[in-house]
């Protein structure tokens, strides 16, 4: 009984454990000049929104040596991750499949590049970030946490060539003019995972477990061309595609493969023109997310093929249109998106559960500055969705948001903001904590569609080189799914969601702080969280009792501050509630039933605190032509025990945790020439 619950969880986390891990017994291009960059990390504040430069990602410590967009979001007030050093994020009481993450506003669904250290961006094409956490815009929708919006840059107006190295990726990127009018970006990764694995194995096999025939394939490929149509126009086409496949056997059995694999294509034409004081934005985009996960092993004396897989193909057209009326300080907005997609989760041998839907989207937004110290925004939609399969329906939703900015003196500001945000597309969490199945499922005639209320209030004062945010939140949830099996990666369960879903409310409030100081040479930042979130009203989940949502942290605290090349952060975040005790319950493998003790209860477990020190250095030379540039750290220098998951290990019978960042030097190497 109890190697077939350790090797659940070799497919998702054991990877990570060899590479960096150990487990214990439970307890527009980049030209600033260096003396400015520090001005280019400062977080930007508008209604509802933060914004960053490139500047302030790569700023964020990462094992990869430099930071990516969804690293920046988590160092900000309202915002916790999951388990650390991952890129999981959870907003405001929501769950990590409530936030919308999109690359030139089109979503990415498979956001994690290797295992969760990193995503399928390359830092290279991106100019900026920006997260929403209230006061959303009228093209936010589908989702009812946070949108966290990454905006690629535009070619170089001169050739330029990119090559840099980290712990995990060697990279390449160029871009540049061809002709007169037409311009590209091209930009590829690869990870030597594979090869690193297989030296530490070498050297230290007992940390590495013993895996053989490991090997991976692991990279992403982004492309870019914009054609100049006019002075007020062009055209630009844009392509995304990665994969993560990992494969290897587990020595001393019979027979046993285990493969797991992810891969994203996403593709966006966009036509853009602009007048005095109108903008015309059409898009189209394609969007494909795959996932599988396979066993092939001897179990019982039985050879066993298990397969789990997952698809998402979304098609969609949008288009807004922006106007400015001076001098009276009104924005007008409107667009509409029409979306169509086709389902097919937890496709197991003999299952066929393909789903279509069309979702249309119409809204309209006006931005009105009543004076100097006062400005509002008012944000309506309307959503028609339809669940194309035989025993779907069609339905329609409004939301909508409200926002005001209102300046009290020269120095201080208040803010609030007002959402009702619904979301169709569901995300179902399972095991180990803080990942999900990767399985994306749509609303339909059992599922009802996910639904937030939030309100919000703040003040912001700014004084020489000082900025400080302090506000407060209290949002409700409704429609929340609860997946019941979610402990089981391989089971029939999976071809029958609909029936093993759980569904209830949820509430979270709260208090957020941010402070900031921009000096010459120096820069620093605290962001504070004090909050609470429960779910309640599952009649299934805990006898009916409200319990603490996923990674429900009462405290979170992320400090940095940098002096010229040198950088320092520190992450602290209080223990979460989990599923610590073990109780026997049925699982259900194809041609065999069993039982297993596993995590089949909630809150009887508190995670420890996580405690996290970075150090870094920057710094910059030129070898002729040649610019280079050096990140240089250190992750975790106190080598505290941060846990990644807990786990029932049957073998022993013992509850272990796992931690996959120790202490760990870090690195990256750019030349641009």
């Amino acid at each position: 009984m109890g190697k077939p619950i350790k090797r659940l969880f070799t497919v998702t986390v054991l990877l990570l454990i060899a590479i960096t891990g150990r487990t214990q017994d439970a307890e527009r291009k980049d030209t600033l000049q260096a003396a400015v960059k520090i001005e280019a990390r400062h977080v930007e504040k508008s209604l509802g929104r933060l914004r960053t430069g490139l500047e302030g990602i790569l700023l964020m410590a990462s094992p990869l040596g430099e930071g990516d967009a969804i690293h920046w979001a988590q160092s900000l007030p309202g915002v916790t991750s999951g388990a650390d050093g991952t890129t999981s994020m959870f907003v405001r009481g929501g769950g990590s499949g409530n936030n919308l993450f999109s690359l030139d506003g089109v979503p990415v669904y498979g956001y994690s590049h290797i295992l969760g250290l990193t995503t399928i961006i390359p830092s290279e094409v991106v100019q900026g970030a920006s997260l929403a956490k209230g006061g959303f815009d009228g093209g936010d929708c589908n989702f009812t946490a946070a949108h966290l919006r990454m905006v690629s840059k535009e070619p170089a107006l001169a050739q330029r060539t990119n090559l840099s190295l980290n712990n995990f990726l060697v990279s390449a990127e160029m871009e540049g003019p061809i002709g007169d009018k037409l311009s590209y970006i091209v930009s590829a990764r690869w990870s030597p995972l594979t090869y690193e694995y297989r030296a530490l194995q070498k050297q230290l096999p007992d940390l590495v477990n013993g895996l053989s025939n490991f090997s991976t394939t692991v990279g992403d490929v982004y492309a870019k061309l914009r054609l100049e149509m006019g002075a007020h126009s062009s055209l630009s086409a844009s392509v995304l595609g990665s994969i993560d496949r990992y494969s290897f056997n587990i020595p001393g059995e019979t027979y046993s493969s285990e493969v797991m694999n992810w891969n994203n294509v996403v593709g966006l034409l966009r036509f853009q023109s602009y007048w005095d004081r109108t903008r015309l934005e059409i898009s189209a985009s394609a969007n494909l997310y795959g996932t599988s996960q396979e066993q092939d092993k001897t179990f019982r004396d039985i050879r066993n093929v298990l397969s789990l897989r997952s698809q998402l193909n979304e098609y969609s057209l949008s288009g807004n249109l922006k106007h400015t009326l001076q001098p009276k300080g009104l924005t007008l907005s409107e667009g509409m998106e029409v979306r169509f997609a086709q389902f097919a989760p937890g496709q197991v041998v003999g299952k066929n559960n393909v789903t279509p839907i069309m979702l249309s989207t119409l809204w309209a937004q006006a931005e009105y500055a009543v004076s100097e110290r006062l400005t509002v925004k008012g944000v309506a939609r309307g959503h028609l969705y339809g669940n194309l399969s035989a025993d779907g329906g069609w339905r329609f939703d409004p939301d909508g948001s409200v926002s005001a900015q209102i300046g009290l003196t020269d120095w201080l500001s208040m803010e609030l903001t007002g959402d009702r945000m619904v979301q169709y597309y569901h995300t179902l969490e399972g095991m180990p904590v803080g990942w999900s199945l990767d399985m994306v499922v749509p609303s339909g005639l059992v599922v009802a569609p996910e639904t937030s209320l939030q309100g919000n209030a703040g003040f912001t004062a700014k004084f020489g080189g000082h900025s400080v945010s302090l506000g407060g939140f209290y949002k409700a949830m409704d429609g929340l799914i609860y997946y019941k099996y979610a402990q089981s990666l391989f089971s029939g369960a999976l071809a029958e969601w609909e029936t093993q879903v759980d569904f209830g409310k949820g509430t979270a409030f709260g208090g957020e702080f941010l402070y900031e100081y921009l000096g010459k040479d120096f820069y620093a930042r605290l962001a504070y969280t004090l909050s609470r979130t429960d779910r309640h009203g599952f009649l299934e989940t805990n006898d009916g009792q409200p319990f603490h949502a996923r990674f429900d942290r009462p405290h979170v605290l992320n400090a940095m501050a940098q002096w010229k090349g040198f950088s320092a952060g520190f992450i602290l975040q209080s223990g979460n509630w989990e599923n610590g005790a073990a109780e026997t319950y049925d699982l259900h493998l194809p041609g065999e039933d069993w039982t297993a003790k596993y995590f089949a209860s909630v809150n009887n477990y508190r995670m420890p605190t996580v405690i996290r020190l970075d150090l870094g250095y920057q710094f910059e030379f030129k070898t002729g032509n040649v610019g280079h540039k050096v990140n240089l750290g250190v992750c975790n220098v106190t080598n505290h025990f941060n846990p990644f998951m807990l786990y029932f290990d049957g073998t022993t019978e013992t509850w272990n945790e796992i931690a996959i960042l120790p202490i760990m030097p870090n690195f990256s190497w750019r030349v641009t020439f």
